[in-house]
C-alpha cells in the first residue's frame, strides 16, 4: 500500500511541476482562466509550451503587430478569407481549421454556432497582450 501512495504522490508532483513550468510570467485574469477551462482550450494549448496546438506565447508572437488574418478552414490549399486579425482568430477558434501550425493536426471547431463568441474574443484579447518571449 505504501508503495502505491509513493507512486501516486510522485505522479502528482511531476504533474504540478510540469504545469508550474508552463505558467506565463504575467497575471492571467480569473475570468480568462475560467473561460479557457470551460472551452477546454488547455487540453491542446499550453501557455509557453506546445502541446497538440501552438502555445499561447507562440500565437501571441506570430500575430503581434499583424492586422489581417487569412482563414482557410480545413482547405489549406484555398486562398482563404481575409479578415481583420481579431475576428479572423475568433473564427479560426470557433470553426476550426488546419495547416497553419501543423498540417496533420487540425484545430477542432469548438463553437460552430457562435454561441461562445464573447468568451473566445476575450481569450484572443488576452493572448494578444502576452509580451514577447525573452
Amino acid at each position: 500500500m505504501g508503495k502505491r501512495i509513493s507512486i501516486l504522490l510522485a505522479s502528482m508532483l511531476v504533474g504540478m511541476t510540469a504545469h508550474a513550468a508552463d505558467v506565463p510570467g504575467i497575471d492571467i485574469p480569473k475570468a480568462t482562466q475560467a473561460q479557457i477551462k470551460a472551452l477546454g482550450c488547455e487540453a491542446c494549448h499550453g501557455w509557453e509550451r506546445t502541446k497538440f496546438g501552438p502555445s499561447w506565447q507562440n500565437v501571441a508572437d506570430r500575430y503581434r503587430g499583424q492586422k489581417i488574418y487569412v482563414y482557410k478552414g480545413f482547405n489549406i490549399n484555398s486562398p482563404g478569407e481575409k479578415l481583420p486579425l481579431k475576428p479572423g482568430l475568433v473564427k479560426k477558434i470557433s470553426k476550426g481549421g488546419k495547416g497553419e501550425w501543423n498540417e496533420y493536426i487540425p484545430m477542432a471547431p469548438i463553437d460552430i454556432k457562435g454561441a461562445r463568441a464573447k468568451e473566445i474574443t476575450d481569450i484572443v484579447d488576452f493572448i494578444m497582450t502576452i509580451p514577447p518571449k525573452k
